[in-house]
């Protein structure tokens, strides 16, 4: 980046009505070296009013708003005269939308999954060139009507080509470029004259047809720029050169067009780039797909095992054993769970780089998640012989509104930290108060242990990718080094904040700073106390489990028979539409979704299809899969399907869903 550049002060606008895409947006243009203000606006008026009261170096315009699109919103503001660049920010598939945005005035398009620094820089110089290029070129307008003699010293000057015409296509001026291709014309086809008529220009009818065509819409008053191969010969040219050609129409002081400017500069290089930039990023598009694939496929293909494990030792823990057993099959579970935190870990890192994270936005109970948090790690605290406590002070609110999913997520990593790193003494987590409001609060979690440290000299870059502090942490403590990168990025994609205070042989607090907004009524969430006193029975209804893992389906089928239902097994596809075809009394269907013969996404599309030829096209599809992705989960939707449940599957979560979508069968 040029000087000059770093140390413009640019201002950007951003039209965009997802919070999340926003705060992934500053979070991107913060990082970026630009010296900038951005503003913000969510809906079509907002940005139009917006627009008219300032101006802007760059706007960045998200395809998708309410009320109205991203086109019809970019055509009113070109109605307003506002030729501020614009950049489209598209979902992955709408690069025909994005097409018709660059072919109505945006000047460049991306993906919001390539939302980051480098990108954001790169179009925000390239605008800032692109509104240079624009203002010197009116600014050189202005100069051909103010003054004569400056606009002959402009047109001498450059090599590419500029004339005038007159309303009956007569030449009146243009440059010595243009005079050169010209002379050099008529010279070949031996034609003497002084004054050329466009109509008498000896080159294809095709080419001719189409200049007079423009300058006649350039009569019309219409200024616009075309694109397009030119060649000022009838010989057979091999490489035709591509030419960017502003049609400018001339004004006298009565406000009457008397002719036609025309400006056309050789971009032939500029097309050669443009289609290397177009085939680097459609390269880098179908890698992010394959990179997503790929992950899609791991987590299918790592959780279908660890589902058979979890799911047995939780069955076998049930079963009342003592002694070594029992701490034997502890074991298994303990080492099942990690396992599927290091899994979970590299899957939320992949989706965080990809852009693809969200978040929940719903009621919760704090103090319930903060005593989910003290049983969950009590056990192993007790058994390192460490104390660990859970504070939370009493003026902080008991309903909250927020992602309590991503607190755990959180807190569950520094803790697990905290204890992974401490051999004796304590750990500790306090929740206070740092900003309130009538409406919102900021939440500080401090957790503090009194384990190894952290060297001031490594504090910054433990929050960086596979770093940990030290190179034998992981030999000795284990860990992939991406659980605090994770968590800072978490908390920062929320709006908060993360800071470490630590001396080595003494401890170390993080210390978290999210926004919430504070709930309406009180949350009760206590689901597994509610799961363990519900009378578990699915008797009175039919469940076909579509599963083609054996060892997944003897799972089941050992869960099912606790809540007194004898499952019944389609090991693909097409069995269960075979099934579905002969019995009209299956209640729920349970499909996996990456199966052989037929997924269950085809199987789906089969069962809701207009035409279906189940016999009840209505009933309930849970998709029950080891792939944990977003994008998952939209075409599990789009398929059809009503729900989803990730493998490994908690078995409360699987029967309250089960209730849910057959609430009055079972209950009758």
């Amino acid at each position: 980046m040029a000087e000059a550049e770093n140390n413009h002060s640019y201002k950007l606008l951003l039209i965009e009505d997802d919070d999340v895409d926003i705060m992934t947006f500053q979070r991107a243009i913060r990082k970026a070296e630009l010296n900038h203000t951005l503003s913000v606006c969510k809906n079509a008026n907002e940005a139009l009013e917006t627009v008219s009261n300032d101006s802007f170096d760059c706007i960045f315009l998200d395809y998708q708003l309410p009320g109205v699109d991203g086109l019809q919103l970019l055509m009113k503001m070109r109605d307003m005269n506002v030729r501020t660049p614009v950049a489209v920010m598209t979902s992955q598939g709408d690069e025909k939308i994005a097409v018709q945005m660059i072919k109505n005035g945006a000047f460049d398009y991306f993906t919001k999954a390539e939302i980051n620094t480098d990108k954001i820089s790169k179009v925000v110089i390239t605008a800032i060139r692109l509104s240079d290029s624009e203002r010197q070129r009116e600014k050189a307008e202005r100069e051909i009507i103010e003054n004569n003699n400056r606009l002959n010293a402009i047109l001498e000057s450059t090599r590419n080509l500029i004339y005038a015409v007159d309303i009956k296509l007569n030449l009146i001026s243009f440059n010595s470029s243009f005079k050169e291709n010209i002379e050099h014309l008529l010279k070949t086809y031996g034609i003497v004259k002084s004054d050329i008529n466009l109509n008498d220009l000896p080159i294809t009818l095709d080419r001719k047809d189409k200049m007079i065509g423009n300058i006649n819409r350039c009569l019309k008053g219409e200024q616009f720029q075309v694109l397009e191969q030119v060649s000022f010969s009838n010989s057979r040219v091999v490489d035709i050169p591509w030419y960017e050609t502003t049609y400018n129409p001339i004004i006298n002081s009565n406000g009457e067009v008397t002719g036609a400017a025309i400006y056309s500069q050789d971009v032939t290089e500029n097309k050669k780039f443009e289609h290397e930039l177009l085939q680097a990023k459609n390269d880098a598009i179908a890698a992010a797909n394959a990179k997503s694939e790929f992950l899609s496929n791991m987590s299918h293909e790592i959780r279908t095992p660890m589902n058979a494990i979890i799911g047995l030792s939780e069955l076998l823990l049930e079963e009342g054993f003592t002694g070594t057993t029992l701490e034997n099959l502890k074991s298994i579970k303990y080492s099942a769970d990690n396992l599927l935190v290091i899994i979970n870990d590299i899957l939320d890192f992949s989706k965080i780089e990809a852009g693809k994270i969200t978040f929940e936005s719903i009621d919760f109970d704090l103090r319930h998640r903060m005593n989910e948090l003290k049983r969950t790690f009590d056990h192993r605290a007790h058994e390192k012989g460490l104390e660990f406590n859970v504070i939370v002070e009493p003026n902080v609110p008991p309903a909250l509104k927020g992602d309590p999913y991503r607190l755990n997520q959180i807190l569950f990593n520094l803790v697990g930290n905290a204890l992974k790193f401490t051999s004796h003494g304590q750990v500790d987590v306090n929740v206070k108060i740092e900003l309130q409001t009538n409406t919102h609060i900021n939440l500080r979690f401090d957790v503090t242990d009194s384990g190894i440290g952290i060297p001031k000299d490594k504090q910054d870059k433990i929050f960086e990718s596979f770093t940990q502090a030290n190179t034998d942490t992981t030999r000795k403590y284990g860990g992939t080094g991406l659980g605090l990168a994770i968590t800072k990025n978490l908390t920062q994609l929320q709006g908060g904040e993360i800071s470490i205070s630590s001396e080595v042989g003494k401890g170390t607090t993080f210390s978290v700073v999210i926004p919430y907004q504070i709930g309406e009524k009180q949350v009760v969430e206590d689901r597994d106390k509610q799961y363990a006193e519900e009378v578990q029975d699915l008797s009175k209804i039919n469940i076909l489990l579509v599963e083609d893992n054996l060892m997944n389906q003897f799972v089941a089928k050992q869960f099912f028979k606790k809540w007194n239902n004898e499952v019944a097994i389609a090991n693909n596809g097409a069995e269960a539409i075979k099934i579905l075809s002969e019995r009209a009394d299956i209640d729920l269907v349970l499909m996996d979704l990456q199966m052989p013969e037929m997924s269950g996404f085809q199987a789906a599309e089969i069962i809701r299809a207009e035409k279906s030829m189940v016999k009840n096209a209505a009933v309930p599809i849970i998709a029950l899969s080891a792939d944990a992705f977003l994008e998952t989960r939209r075409k599990v939707l789009e398929a059809g399907m009503d729900d989803f449940v990730t493998k490994p599957f908690k078995p409360e979560e699987l029967y309250q869903k089960i209730i849910k979508y057959t609430l009055g069968k079972a209950t009758s």
